[in-house]
């Protein structure tokens, strides 16, 4: 790790040449727009132009007005490389990952690593992005598959069910997730089992064979990993063939707030799930997240979904970032990140030097059809801190080979 510090320190100044004062500062980013990801990554778009918005209202950075280009990586992560390297042509100070796991960590590899400009991790939860294949341009404000896997095995631990199913979208990040869950659910709960585990294609438009295998399994509880469009096409379906109550409800799975609001009233009332940052429950915490969440509601007509909230943190933790250094240079700024403390709508949190990741919590509710908001919401009744559930820098050192 040590070796990666003196690499950052020494790597930085050449790594982009310093912007002129006074001229605007760039951001960019390949988000995917279209394909898979295309619903997270539209909410993603908005939380990174309403922090810029918000932040050129106030002056910039560092008395510097912001600017931000962006491309549609189409959920492809080829794509993303090819888009990624032609937008950091022209000295940009801060790169939006894809919203993808496969894509960020293309870009992670191909683009970060070798252009050394710090690139902000907002909705992609793969560990490999801030474990194994980490670089010290990266980081993040999502919680990883570790510190989500960890959280919510923590909680079923305690519970009375022992016949799982796991269900997933064939992708990078809820691979990893649902290894993750699976791990740490036996380590606490030895007496768990996995009684079926299906991965349909991410994106899928037909889920019959998962229900049917899924029912025919009789699990006491079906673990989910699919989110947006995914879990909207599987409620659908699911709700069709009395699912939901012939489980009992015993299912959770990822509902933002957006995917929720398009639910409307098929939303699966009384299922469980898990939030990355929860607007109707974040916008009651503090005076600083009902600012930020009133007034994006105001501008937008509906409230940010958990992938706007993180975008918008994407960006002005960079800021705060760039604030404490004073400078917009990479290794200043990505030290500024290691060693700063940063306030969110989530809360304040900090960064761990060996993984830049930050200690975000992992909320966990029940679907409940709210008069307040005017849908169907996740009603938080707990959180897991983002300490309690990271990982050690032990475990992640271990995952490079002990480097």
């Amino acid at each position: 790790m040590n070796k990666q510090l003196m690499t950052l320190a020494l790597a930085g100044a050449a790594a982009t040449a310093v912007l002129a004062q006074g001229q605007p500062i760039r951001i960019v980013g390949s988000l995917d727009l279209s394909g898979g990801a295309a619903d997270v990554g539209r909410d993603a778009l908005a939380g990174t132009q309403y922090a810029i918005e918000q932040l050129n209202k106030k002056g910039g950075v560092l008395g510097r007005p912001l600017t931000f280009e962006h491309q549609d990586g189409g959920s492809n992560p080829q794509r993303s490389i090819s888009q990624a390297n032609a937008l950091l042509q022209g000295n940009a100070a801060l790169l939006i990952s894809p919203q993808s796991s496969g894509g960020t960590i293309a870009v992670s590899k191909a683009v970060t690593a070798k252009q050394k400009v710090p690139t902000c991790v907002a909705q992609s939860v793969a560990d490999e992005i801030t474990m194994k294949d980490f670089n010290p341009y990266i980081f993040s404000v999502t919680p990883t598959s570790f510190m989500e896997g960890r959280a919510m095995a923590a909680r079923f631990a305690k519970l009375p069910y022992k016949r799982y199913a796991l269900l997933s979208a064939d992708y990078a990040g809820g691979r990893a997730g649902v290894n993750r869950f699976r791990e740490f659910l036996k380590e606490m709960n030895p007496q768990a089992e996995i009684v079926v585990e299906e991965y349909p294609k991410f994106g899928a438009t037909d889920y019959t064979a998962s229900i049917n295998k899924i029912l025919a399994a009789k699990p006491d509880y079906v673990f989910s990993i699919l989110f947006g469009n995914d879990l909207l096409t599987f409620s659908k379906q699911a709700n069709s063939v009395g699912f939901f109550k012939q489980m009992d409800n015993k299912f959770m799975a990822l509902y933002d707030f957006n995917t929720l609001k398009a639910m409307g009233d098929n939303a699966p009332v009384g299922t469980e799930g898990w939030q990355r940052a929860p607007a109707n429950y974040l916008v009651k915490q503090s005076a600083q997240a009902k600012e930020f969440i009133d007034g994006y509601k105001a501008k937008n007509g509906g409230y940010p979904s958990d992938w706007t909230i993180m975008a918008y943190d994407c960006v002005m933790t960079w800021a705060q970032a760039a604030g404490a250094a004073k400078s917009v240079e990479p290794a200043a700024v990505m030290k500024a990140i290691e060693t700063g403390q940063f306030d969110s709508a989530r809360g304040s949190y900090r960064f761990a030097a060996y993984d830049h990741q930050a200690s975000v919590p992992t909320y966990f509710g029940k679907v409940e059809q709210s008069k307040e908001f005017g849908q169907a919401v996740l009603s938080i009744q707990d959180f897991i801190a983002g300490d309690a559930a990271r990982p050690t820098e032990a475990m992640v050192l271990a995952t490079r080979g002990g480097k």
